[in-house]
C-alpha cells in the first residue's frame, strides 16, 4: 500500500512541477518546439514506413525472382548431367571414326585435319 502512494505522491511531484515551470516563457516555447518536433517525427514515421514497406515488397520480389534463376540453372544443370553421357559417346564415336577411319587400320596413326583442306 505504501508503495501505490508513494507512486501516487511522484506522479503528482512531477505534475505540479511541469506545471509551474511552464509559467516561463522560455520553458514554454521550449516545450511547444518539442511538440510540434514531436508531431513531425509522427508524420514521419509514416513516410518512413511506408518506404520501408516499398523496400520489402522490393527484396521480396528480387528474392522471388532470384530463386527462380537458381531452379532453372538447376534444372538446366540436370539436363546436361543427363546428356552428358550421350554427347561423349558420339564424340567418341567420332573421334573413332576419324581415327580409324571409319574402320580398323593396321597402323594407329592419328589422321591430321589439315589432310582435308584442299
Amino acid at each position: 500500500m505504501k508503495q501505490m502512494t508513494l507512486f501516487k505522491g511522484i506522479m503528482l511531484g512531477s505534475l505540479i512541477g511541469g506545471a509551474l515551470s511552464l509559467f516561463n516563457k522560455q520553458t514554454r516555447n521550449s516545450s511547444l518546439q518539442s511538440i510540434q518536433k514531436f508531431k513531425q517525427s509522427v508524420t514521419d514515421l509514416d513516410s518512413i514506413t511506408e518506404t520501408i514497406t516499398n523496400t520489402s515488397e522490393k527484396l521480396r520480389a528480387t528474392a522471388e525472382k532470384v530463386t527462380d534463376d537458381i531452379s532453372f540453372v538447376l534444372e538446366k544443370v540436370e539436363e546436361l548431367k543427363q546428356v552428358t553421357p550421350a554427347i561423349a559417346s558420339i564424340v567418341k564415336e567420332t573421334k573413332d571414326a576419324f581415327y580409324h577411319g571409319g574402320t580398323k587400320q593396321k597402323n594407329n596413326t592419328q589422321i591430321n585435319s589439315t589432310q582435308y583442306l584442299p
